[in-house]
């Protein structure tokens, strides 16, 4: 993650974006829907909607993000305000992640964020988090779906893989929901600000993957 908390991202909240209505993949970016929410590569204020999405202290309990990657109050509630669609067009700089951001279209906000990454042995692997508003509704399975569409039918990957923290209960099962099944893996995970975890891990497989025509990710491979 980057450090949004000194970015000019906000004050001109009204500002449109090109990717507005941005509903199918194309160069610029990859875009569907999976229940009630349109998935796509974001605008610069929807990713730091995105990120603020995580950025409050029961989420850092188990994404254990980096200080300065956080974004604190009060700009994280000015962030979850953003209006879907507004800010300039967004270059996430890590060529290792390909993030969307989940958009509610019946509330018309952000809700929170899920990416396809390279994962500690260098596998694809999906992760994601839902804002605050949006926990507890039984919502991470379309986000944890998402993660998979994005893997096996956009960036043509025939397996992708999940971890979660040992005691991660809603995590797994929302994994779980979404489709994937237990699989083996390392006993621990490293989050980023360094904490040690204990790990499960989670598989899914296809046998017939697609690539769409939005931007590829040519350093994911299995």
């Amino acid at each position: 993650m980057v450090n949004l908390g000194e970015a000019p991202l906000f004050g001109r909240l009204t500002r449109r974006g090109r990717l507005m209505a941005k509903r199918t993949c194309d160069r610029r970016g990859h875009a569907f829907t999976v229940g009630r929410f349109l998935f796509r590569t974001p605008t610069a204020w929807e990713y730091a909607a995105a990120v603020a999405s995580g950025s409050d202290p029961a989420a850092q309990r188990w994404l254990g993000w980096l200080a300065d990657s956080v974004i604190a109050e009060p700009l994280r509630s000015e962030a979850l305000r953003v209006t879907p669609g507004t800010g300039p067009a967004w270059t996430y700089p890590d060529p290792q992640s390909v993030d969307i951001v989940a958009i509610d279209l019946a509330d018309n906000r952000c809700a929170g964020l899920v990416s396809v990454h390279s994962g500690e042995n260098g596998g694809p692997e999906t992760g994601g988090y839902l804002a605050p508003a949006y926990r507890g509704r039984g919502l991470g399975r379309d986000l944890f779906t998402a993660g998979l569409v994005l893997a096996h039918s956009h960036l043509g990957l025939p397996q992708v893989r999940a971890g979660a923290e040992v005691g991660n209960v809603a995590s797994g099962r929302s994994l779980e929901a979404a489709g994937m099944r237990r699989a083996a893996g390392p006993p621990q995970y490293t989050l980023p600000n360094g904490r040690v975890s204990e790990a499960w891990w989670y598989q899914h497989d296809v046998p017939r993957p697609y690539r769409c025509s939005g931007p590829q990710a040519e350093w994911l491979s299995v």
